[in-house]
């Protein structure tokens, strides 16, 4: 039932071969990317290009350590760390509700009275987050960012009652920032929270927990289902840098020359914004420093604009139904609609992940249109192939009708929209061949034997003929007519059908072992006649038409069994290559003009190769 309904035909089965391949080709690409991933580094730089420009969190506002900073206080190594002090009393007398420093303090400055001085006016204001710094490359486990150690600041900045938060960032493969940890741990298992996540927990009036109660693959912060990565990471919604943020100078903080609005109930974000160190790769802005990520990852935890990469087995089903689809439709649909169809689909399924980033949804941008590509080439390759395949095996199959060059010449003419009825003059040459005394041998035999008879003597005649260059153009009952010189010009085409004949002659006297002894009589003529498709828009046959086709007819029916007879055109083009014997001229029937044949000889016939 199911082999009706796809069609038995072998267009059928091949359309059937092509789509199996195809399938078969795009299922073995789909699951070599679901466990390779070869495709990976792509769809990263594919998912960044979804990343748009927007207004920063109002929430979130940076202070520059800025060109005028430097300029006006020296080497950052070099300040005075009651600078800072000044900065954290401007910011918590204006209000701010988050102080974060993105800076290490590892090593006491000269000058510990400034190192008091800032410690005093950390534990005064009481919301200050000060960066720790995992060291060494992070290994990225379930319980969250391994390092071999956490540097952490001064022991009398630790002292001072403010938050200690790892200020790490987690690099790609390809050296591009996308995700941060929200926690980071040492060797021994010590954790403290990023800063990012410890300031969310100051901004809605707590502190930090220990440990962090990540769930799996989530982490419920005040009613913000956070989706994490591996290792505990955040994925980072980009949506500027700086210039998306309210930003600050660090000289008019310090100065109390701002506006206290600005940082009321915020959180405040310290960190370089001018030399070239702290900077990094990251999708979107291209390079970012450290300050303008951390300003992100917060603008992402407040807005609550998370990102999550589809779960891999909705990306191989998506390529599985892409295949599919190519699979059933590329092999059977005309190029045509093939591309445009192809095209239409990836424009679609981009623009679908286009709306799903939107939402928070990162879809495979790149493996399921690149398997549609491959599964949709494989289809058209093998279909090609296939088509050539048929070609061929259709000019084949219509040779044995009408002979392998005008099988080939037709479907040319067809392939080109050219074939039509009409034909052109042409000097061919003509060859009638049948049996002698068929009447009295069909009613001896029975059916069976006499086709049987008939086959083998037609397959000497036509082996000869096709050897010699010629073409089978009908049979009709036990006649056989033959034609040399069209479609297609062929020198010496009257000495070729003449050694046809000789041959073919010879070869049948070969059979008279096989079963009842027959004789054939052959007629070759050359003129000039009409060679082309005759018949009805509905039935076509390719044939030559004139008087020379009437001629070779009329010397066949004349020649004895077992010999071969030629027309005076024939003889001219033949003389003095193959011997022949003129005969006394006879009178015809149908033919006005008395014939005069020629009789070629086939005891040691000396025949010359044809140039």
């Amino acid at each position: 039932m199911i082999r009706r309904l796809l069609g038995d035909s072998t267009r059928e089965r091949r359309l059937r071969t092509a789509g199996a391949i195809a399938a078969t080709i795009g299922l073995v690409f789909a699951l070599w990317v679901l466990l390779v991933d070869p495709l990976e580094s792509l769809q990263r730089l594919a998912a960044d290009a979804q990343a748009t420009r927007d207004e920063g969190s109002r929430n979130v506002v940076i202070v520059a350590l800025d060109e005028e900073a430097f300029e006006k206080y020296g080497r950052l190594e070099d300040w005075s760390r009651t600078l800072h002090a000044d900065v954290i009393d401007n910011l918590s007398d204006a209000g701010a509700s988050v102080i974060i420093f993105d800076i290490l303090f590892a090593d006491r400055s000269a000058d510990a009275e400034a190192d008091g001085a800032l410690a005093t006016s950390i534990q005064e204001a009481g919301n200050v987050v000060l960066a720790a710094a995992g060291q060494g490359s992070p290994s990225l486990e379930d319980q969250g960012a391994v390092y071999e150690r956490i540097l952490n600041p001064t022991v009398v900045l630790v002292n001072s009652g403010a938050i200690i938060a790892g200020a790490n960032l987690i690099t790609g493969d390809d050296g591009r920032v996308r995700h941060v940890p929200l926690s980071i741990r040492d060797a021994e298992g010590a954790e403290i929270p990023a800063m990012t996540l410890a300031a969310v927990y100051l901004q809605f009036g707590g502190t930090p927990p220990s440990p962090i109660p990540f769930d799996g693959s989530s982490l419920d912060l005040f009613g913000r289902t956070v989706p994490l990565e591996r290792g505990q990471t955040m994925r980072v919604n980009y949506v500027g840098g700086s210039d998306r943020f309210s930003t600050l100078a660090y000289v008019d903080i310090r100065e109390g020359t701002f506006d206290p609005s600005l940082v009321k109930g915020k959180v405040v974000i310290i960190g370089l914004l001018a030399t070239a160190a702290d900077v990094h790769s990251v999708p979107l802005l291209g390079t970012a420093h450290g300050v303008e990520i951390h300003a992100n990852a917060l603008h992402t935890l407040f807005q609550a604009s998370f990102l999550t990469p589809v779960a891999d087995w909705v990306t191989f089903v998506t390529t599985l139904v892409f295949v599919a689809g190519a699979a059933l439709v590329v092999s059977r649909w005309r190029l045509l609609f093939v591309f445009p169809a192809v095209i239409g689909v990836i424009f679609l399924y981009v623009l679908a992940g286009n709306v799903l980033y939107g939402g928070g949804q990162i879809i495979d941008f790149v493996d399921p249109p690149v398997a549609l590509a491959v599964t949709t080439v494989a289809a058209l390759s093998y279909r090609e192939m296939s088509q050539r395949a048929s070609q061929r095996e259709t000019q084949d199959l219509f040779g044995r009708y009408v002979s392998p060059q005008v099988a080939h010449d037709l479907l040319e003419r067809a392939d080109h929209g050219t074939l039509q009825l009409g034909g052109e003059l042409r000097e061919v040459t003509v060859l009638f061949a049948d049996i002698r005394g068929f009447t009295p041998l069909s009613t001896r035999l029975p059916p069976q034997e006499l086709v049987a008879l008939l086959n083998r003597h037609f397959e000497v005649i036509i082996s000869r003929i096709m050897d010699n260059g010629g073409i089978v153009n009908k049979f009709a009952g036990d006649a056989v007519m033959a034609l040399w010189n069209a479609p297609e010009d062929q020198p010496d085409h009257a000495l070729l059908a003449c050694r046809a004949a000789m041959q073919a002659q010879d070869d049948l006297m070969s059979l008279d072992d096989e079963g009842p002894v027959v004789r054939w009589g052959f007629g070759i003529n050359t003129g000039i006649t009409l060679a082309g498709n005759v018949g009805s828009g509905k039935r076509q046959e390719y044939t030559v038409i004139g008087d020379p086709v009437n001629r070779a007819a009329r010397l066949c029916g004349i020649a004895p069994e077992g010999e071969i007879y030629i027309g005076q055109s024939t003889q001219d083009l033949i003389k003095g290559r193959i011997e022949t014997d003129p005969l006394p001229p006879r009178t015809i029937k149908g033919i006005d003009t008395p014939v005069h044949p020629y009789r070629l000889h086939r005891v040691n016939p000396a025949i010359e190769e044809a140039d």
